[in-house]
């Protein structure tokens, strides 16, 4: 088990799931990525309460950002679309499994993604790349917040 944030950030994976603020700082001064899977959780909110507030990021993806920051690591977004209350439901409702979204440019580390949700017993949609995949999904994208199922 993990003890401090280096010894965690130096797993073969690695789920960032910090307020946007705090994301680079997150990723600064850790070890070299060398090909390990950083699972980006995150979404480019400034502000949360009382309302939510999108970041400026000039026409760029949060997980691209996430790319940059991190040279070296097998980025794969996902987690980040679904509401916390809805995925503390749990994956199953009635005959459908809740759907989790997953983009990526590196097809092993995304099957590695994959199987963790699936393990969990949610449903996977892959929207295929970082940079369109994880636009549509991350925060003001038009998969973000929504409560799909598929069939079980």
């Amino acid at each position: 088990m993990a003890a401090t944030v280096q010894e965690a950030a130096a797993l073969d994976y690695v789920l960032l799931a910090v307020p946007w603020a705090a994301v680079e700082a997150a990723l600064g001064g850790l070890p070299a990525w060398n090909g390990r899977v950083l699972i980006d959780a995150t979404n480019p909110f400034v502000e949360t309460s009382p309302k939510l507030v999108l970041a400026d990021l000039g026409g760029v993806g949060a997980s691209e950002i996430v790319a940059r920051l991190a040279p070296g690591a097998r980025v794969v977004k996902a987690f980040n679309s679904i509401v916390t209350a809805r995925f503390n439901e749990g994956p199953i409702k009635g005959d459908g499994r809740r759907v989790i979204f997953v983009s990526g440019d590196d097809a092993e580390a995304k099957a590695a993604v994959k199987g963790l949700i699936e393990s969990f017993g949610f449903a996977v949609i892959d929207l295929g790349g970082l940079v369109s995949g994880g636009r549509m999904q991350q925060a003001g994208g038009p998969l973000a917040g929504l409560d799909l199922f598929v069939a079980r």
